[in-house]
């Protein structure tokens, strides 16, 4: 089957809900629990708006695989590679698009570029009644990278990234003085043995 044809969109009319949603659902009132990964659509929280469905199929999760190694391939190179059409391949990348599959392209840095910076991965315990305004806090610091709540003793991962030592460890200081913070435990990267950026699917 052309991935063209695989598509199958289904639009439904809903508001407020953010999630995965299963593909022949009545309504995202149905849904909210049980959903299949496969099947998901974007809903903008609090704007009632028009929905697709996107079903992924095997050939959708090779073209994000390709994708995600090299964004810049041609599209007729990734068609070749997946033995389909080049239009039907790029109908398909433009209805992923549209559908928030793919959400954006990125640009990856050498690693002699990215290890300029200092990085460091901050293990965090917070106050659990100030968990929302802890996370709006660290959101707004541009010298964190990402964020990871976790299971056990810590409740987050918080990778920090700064041109020097000095100012990573300021940055550090500052994420332990914001109100809910109970306590925090520093490592610092000395090396990054690889960094694989590719989700699996």
């Amino acid at each position: 089957m052309a991935i063209a044809q695989s598509l199958r969109p289904l639009r439904r009319q809903s508001a407020g809900y953010v999630g995965l949603v299963p593909f022949a659902a009545a309504s995202i009132a149905d849904c909210r629990e049980g959903c299949s990964a496969d099947r998901i659509a974007v809903v903008s929280k609090g704007i009632e708006r028009e929905v697709l469905f996107v079903e992924l199929t095997e050939k959708d999760r090779q073209l994000l695989a390709l994708m995600q190694k090299n964004a810049r391939e041609p599209v007729a190179s990734l068609a070749r590679q997946l033995g389909v059409a080049r239009t039907a391949l790029q109908e398909r990348i433009q209805k992923l698009e549209a559908g928030g599959i793919i959400e954006g392209y990125t640009v990856r840095l050498a690693k002699t570029v990215a290890q300029n910076a200092v990085h460091c991965f901050t293990l965090a315990a917070l106050n659990n009644k100030s968990y929302p305004d802890v996370s709006r806090r660290i959101k707004a610091m541009p010298s964190i990278q990402a964020v990871y709540a976790i299971t056990g003793e810590w409740d987050l991962i918080i990778h920090l990234a700064a041109e020097t030592l000095e100012k990573l460890n300021r940055e550090v200081n500052a994420l332990n003085e914001i109100s809910g913070v109970v306590k925090t435990a520093s490592h610092v990267v000395m090396e990054t043995k690889f960094n694989r950026t590719i989700y699996a699917l």
